[in-house]
């Protein structure tokens, strides 16, 4: 599904979440399921049957299947780049989303199944990062778990970028906004880390960033099926990766192929971290306050 990040890279339009009340600190709590590596979970769509989509928070755009959509009766909409419709790809528009207890609203955009091509995920479409706007979001990668609070209404303190803070940065130049972490660190050195549950390997060095942490690439290819539609990515032993000055699961780090079809954010950042960097630990995404946590589970 990450086809939709370029597309929207050229000018397709972005989504947004309406939600209410503040609440205790987890409004919601629920089981997720690995799914060759990505995160699954069952989703409620307008008070229908449980629809399995992945959570992917290195996107703003919130997707479902066009078989799904229809069978839902939802209005669908071309979606446009300028004056052009994009083929296969439509606006669902705003509708009820059930993440266990959780009740709240979400935009949506809808693709042909045709357009993922030869690897297509074992799911029906994506949660993105725009519906926990001002939500935290816990990922409790080894119970397998979720916990989702209701939207946080107290002012989030000011702070600078340092340890744990997370910013929106552009995907390159011309791409769209995608979530980026500081507090990464490779053996000591420092580096931002684009934070992307469809990426299903530990952490993702870009080329920019070589010279400044003082790697060169090298390793075998492997072959990520989720990742741009399907790209290999050279595999070697990792160096010591941390979050916070804590270890993480690194038993290898991964570089892009010399002239292979992957983008790269031309600089802005460093790195991808994918799900299995945080096999042993506890993710928290705070999307009010606007920081990352990444502790050990209990």
């Amino acid at each position: 599904m990450r086809f939709l990040f370029a597309l929207l890279a050229g000018g397709v339009l972005s989504t947004s979440v309406a939600a209410k009340d503040a609440a205790p600190p987890f409004a919601a709590e629920l089981p997720f399921r690995d799914c060759d590596g990505l995160i699954c979970i069952d989703v409620a769509l307008d008070g229908g049957k449980p629809r399995t989509l992945m959570l992917d928070t290195g996107n703003a755009n919130s997707t479902l299947l066009s078989e799904v959509a229809r069978e839902l009766n939802w209005k669908l909409d071309p979606a446009m780049r300028g004056s052009e419709e994009v083929p296969g790809i439509f606006r669902g528009g705003e509708h009820r989303v059930a993440l266990g207890a959780l009740q709240s609203k979400a935009d949506f955009f809808v693709f042909d199944r045709a357009l993922l091509g030869e690897h297509r995920p074992p799911v029906d479409g994506s949660i993105a990062y725009d519906f926990f706007k001002d939500r935290r979001l816990e990922i409790d990668y080894p119970r397998h778990r979720l916990r989702i609070s209701n939207v946080l209404t107290i002012a989030a303190p000011e702070r600078d970028e340092g340890t744990g803070s997370l910013k929106m940065i552009g995907f390159g130049e011309r791409g769209p906004a995608t979530l980026v972490a500081s507090g990464f660190t490779l053996d000591g050195k420092p580096l931002r880390a684009r934070i992307d549950t469809v990426f299903t390997g530990t952490l993702l060095v870009y080329d920019g960033a070589l010279g400044r942490l003082g790697l060169a690439k090298s390793g075998k290819p492997e072959f990520f099926a989720y990742t741009d539609a399907g790209v290999n990515l050279l595999t070697a032993p990792a160096p010591k990766i941390a979050f916070d000055g804590r270890a993480l699961a690194s038993k290898s780090l991964y570089f892009p192929v010399d002239d292979g079809p992957l983008r790269q954010p031309d600089g802005l950042f460093d790195a991808t971290a994918g799900n299995a960097l945080f096999a042993h630990s506890v993710v928290t995404l705070d999307f009010h306050a606007m920081t990352m946590q990444v502790k050990p589970a209990k």
